[in-house]
């Protein structure tokens, strides 16, 4: 069991953060820069370009102030979100000083921003984490879940290496909402046949029982919520 981001998992150049919109990548992506900036140099690469009022953007102010180097691909300051890449981003992928944590956009669109690096991604190295949320549209079931893994594969160019149990109804969620999300989560990485390798809690529902239910399928990363609360 682990309440922090276990840095075994972690790519130690380029992690790519995808799923559905809301499922909650931004908030884990989030998460994890801020752990490993106490360790590492961090860019934290905002690749959601769809989403106008839940993302990173919207605390710009927390990240920098914790020292994370914070990388945008719309135009700074503008009242619209448009996919165009910064020479930051290329910047940050290309060099061998750092970390790079990327938060792609629930949809086509942002899937398509971070395709076009496959080719300096498959030569520098990556890890692709799908953050599954079932209580979100497209994710409640099994095949949901796997159709939409497809979908984003076939759109980057690149195959989800690890999935992440993200499931909650934020304030609302109580431990057997977790407990529900558990077997279908493990059920859809045995059909990829990737890992099962987190699920998502908050420090709130840290309950004995919950918390050995999930060491059954997963370790445990305690996150807080910073965009939405």
């Amino acid at each position: 069991m682990c309440m922090t981001v276990p840095l075994s998992f972690v790519n130690r150049k380029t992690n790519i953060f995808v799923g559905t919109a809301g499922s909650g990548k931004s908030e884990i992506a989030l998460n994890v820069s801020l752990e490993l900036g106490e360790f590492f140099n961090v860019n934290l690469i905002d690749a959601d370009v769809i989403n106008f009022y839940y993302n990173l953007r919207s605390i710009k102010h927390i990240i920098e102030n914790k020292n994370i180097n914070f990388i945008s691909t719309h135009f700074e300051d503008k009242s619209i979100d448009l996919p165009v890449l910064s020479g930051r981003v290329f910047e940050a992928l290309s060099s061998s000083n750092g970390v790079n944590i990327i938060d792609v956009g629930g949809d086509e669109l942002g899937s398509r921003v971070v395709g076009q690096f496959k080719e300096l991604l498959d030569k520098k190295g990556y890890s692709v984490f799908y953050v599954a949320n079932i209580y979100r549209p497209f994710n409640s079931n099994e095949e949901e879940i796997l159709q939409n893994m497809h979908e984003i594969e076939s759109i980057l160019g690149m195959n989800i290496t690890a999935i992440i149990n993200n499931s909650h109804l934020l304030s609302e969620t109580k431990p057997e909402d977790i407990m529900r999300s558990l077997h279908v989560i493990q059920n859809v990485a045995e059909k990829k046949d990737i890992p099962y390798i987190l699920t998502v809690v908050e420090e709130n529902l840290f309950e004995e029982e919950l918390l050995e239910e999930i060491k059954k399928y997963s370790l445990v990363y305690a996150i807080r919520r910073y965009i939405i609360r």
